[in-house]
């Protein structure tokens, strides 16, 4: 290999790399939430269902679940051989991020250029949510991750015109519904764009099949993919578990305690700054006319338009939207900072641009000003990373849980979290109690109360709802030996437990 090669490969192999392998590093020395008792209360019940996998429960008929299975086994495998640990579940995530900061830059890297690339790394770090969600044992990311993948694969089948990369980009896009379904509406935009990129691009002569081959290519793919992993990892009788409890909460007209339904527009405020650089990103991709950029934008919109109707939307949906206008602000960066480096060349450059470059300078110094102050805040918190400074009183309800564990046999509780930090079984129809499920109707208290009565649990501990009816019988048979004053968290031992 002669000198001039091994200098490209060392720099294309640092392309490769170096982003994600920087991103990981900054999370692993600086994120401050590695040792705590939940970053969301959603971990809990993705780090039960797959420790109730590992004990021989199955998922769906046994163990309910609304959302699909991929990420519950990949724990599962992970348990089986390095045993229960919400640290390692948290670096899966983490490992899930980084592919999605590889995939991204890429994408740029086709998309525009090195510049835009590179500034997309930090962009990324500035998006709300987007650092704490990173390795949140979370469904989301690694859905997201794998939908920047496929959107990766769909960029260079764009560039080389290879039916391989249509058909990984089909595949891994699959694996991205298998994590989580929200990221299903983007099916729509990867197929409107392949038919749009024939169109605009065909020969006169060409007919309709070829015009469509690319996007009928990629669907079969997807959907036959789709259909046979779904049934081997979910069964035939699963659907109505994945979806009816969504729609269910779109109903419902009675929220979570202290939760309120709030439109998506609330979820973006921190991010405008971001929002702002990327319609100036936008306006660029026309220019420039760069129209493998329009999938970005695409997704964008069609996230913003979808969750502006949904309903209820949380606070980690926002992510469809912040990340690809995280691509898009990136782009805006990078052309301003070529400007910035280089000059204008000639004052008819500068006169055509001027306009663009000063809007451009502007969002960058929002961005700056309003983002960066947050983030840094928020790593700040390294130094007060001791869970008992951060979580006193759930740290002592863990270790009160955790003197009665020996004795343990069944857990029942809302906050699955702590059932799963001291290795306790929950029973299965009772790994999840969500307000979605409660919504849906999938879970009452009389099931609870049932449950209680037929296994009799050593422990049961509830945080997040209140369900009066058990009152009654808890006091008849299990000591209240812990209680929050202000918010009715509660943790009862059955009475033979304690004579």
């Amino acid at each position: 290999m002669s000198k001039n090669k091994l200098n490209q490969f060392l720099l294309e192999f640092a392309w490769q790399i170096g982003p994600p392998l920087t991103y990981g590093v900054l999370m692993l020395r600086f994120f401050p939430y590695w040792r705590d008792i939940w970053i969301s209360f959603d971990e809990g019940y993705n780090l039960m269902k797959a420790m109730m996998v590992v004990k021989g429960f199955t998922l769906y008929s046994q163990i309910w679940s609304d959302q699909p299975p991929l990420l519950t086994y990949l724990l599962a495998w992970m348990y089986r051989l390095n045993g229960y640990s919400i640290y390692s579940s948290r670096l899966l995530i983490l490992a899930f991020s980084c592919v999605m900061v590889w995939s991204i830059v890429q994408f740029l890297r086709l998309a525009w250029g090195n510049m835009p690339a590179l500034l997309a790394v930090i962009i990324l770090f500035l998006v709300s949510y987007f650092p704490t969600l990173s390795a949140a044992v979370m469904v989301g990311q690694p859905s997201l991750a794998m939908a920047s993948v496929s959107l990766l694969f769909l960029a260079v089948w764009h560039r080389r015109r290879q039916q391989i990369f249509l058909a990984l980009s089909a595949l891994v896009f699959c694996l991205s519904i298998l994590t989580k379904l929200f990221t299903g509406s983007l099916a729509l935009v990867f197929v409107v764009g392949l038919v749009a990129s024939e169109y605009f691009g065909a020969e006169k002569d060409e007919g309709l099949f070829r015009l469509l081959y690319p996007a009928l290519l990629w669907s079969v793919v997807f959907t036959a993919f789709t259909l046979v992993a779904g049934i081997l990892l979910t069964g035939t009788q699963t659907i109505s578990q994945l979806i009816q409890p969504h729609l269910a909460a779109s109903q419902a007209s009675v929220y979570p305690p202290n939760e309120q339904l709030l439109p998506i527009t609330y979820y973006l405020q921190d991010a405008w700054p971001i929002l702002l650089l990327a319609l100036v990103g936008t306006a660029l991709v026309f220019q420039h006319r760069r129209w493998l950029m329009l999938y970005p934008l695409a997704w964008m919109l069609s996230s913003f338009v979808e969750l502006s109707v949904l309903k209820p939307v949380w606070y980690h949906h926002q992510l469809l939207i912040t990340i690809p206008a995280a691509m898009l602000a990136a782009v805006a960066s990078g052309e301003i900072f070529q400007v910035l480096l280089q000059g204008w060349h000639t004052p008819f450059e500068f006169k055509r641009n001027w306009l663009l470059l000063a809007g451009g300078l502007l969002s960058v110094v929002l961005v700056i000003a309003f983002r960066v102050p947050d983030v840094y805040n928020l790593f700040q918190q390294q130094a007060n990373a001791d869970t008992t400074q951060r979580h006193p009183f759930e740290d002592k309800l863990l270790k009160k849980i955790n003197q009665y564990a020996p004795q343990t046999n069944w857990m029942v509780t809302d906050m699955p979290m702590f059932a799963f930090r001291a290795d306790l079984k929950v029973p299965p129809n009772l790994v999840v109690i969500s307000w979605k499920r409660l919504a849906a109707g999938d879970l009452d208290e009389e099931e609870i109360l049932n449950t209680l009565q037929s296994l009799k649990p050593e422990q049961v501990l509830f945080g997040r709802f209140q369900f009066n009816a058990l009152n009654k019988y808890l006091a008849e048979n299990y000591d209240l030996i812990l209680e929050r004053d202000n918010e009715k968290t509660r943790l009862y031992i059955r009475k033979d437990l304690r004579n």
